[in-house]
């Protein structure tokens, strides 16, 4: 076995160990799983665009520009 370290922002990793521990296991573990099947192609990383993207332009009132405004600033925390 090899050992390798990967870098991982302290929330993102704390709230996963959080999440292992519920399911009983180790936060190694689940490193191992999602490495183990996203090599096996078990799991997709990412978007993928079968087409080209339609593009539309609608026009909203500023009520509703300001709601999706909030959505796309939640999306990018």
């Amino acid at each position: 076995m090899t050992t390798t370290s990967i870098s991982v922002e302290k929330n993102i990793r704390d709230k996963a160990a959080k999440k292992a521990k519920e399911d009983m296991l180790s936060f190694s573990s689940v490193v191992r799983i999602l490495l183990l099947d996203y090599s096996n192609g078990k799991i997709h990383i990412g978007s993928q665009m079968k087409r080209e993207p339609y593009i539309e332009i609608m026009e909203v009132d500023d009520d509703t520009q300001e709601l999706m405004d909030d959505v796309v600033a939640e999306w990018n925390k």
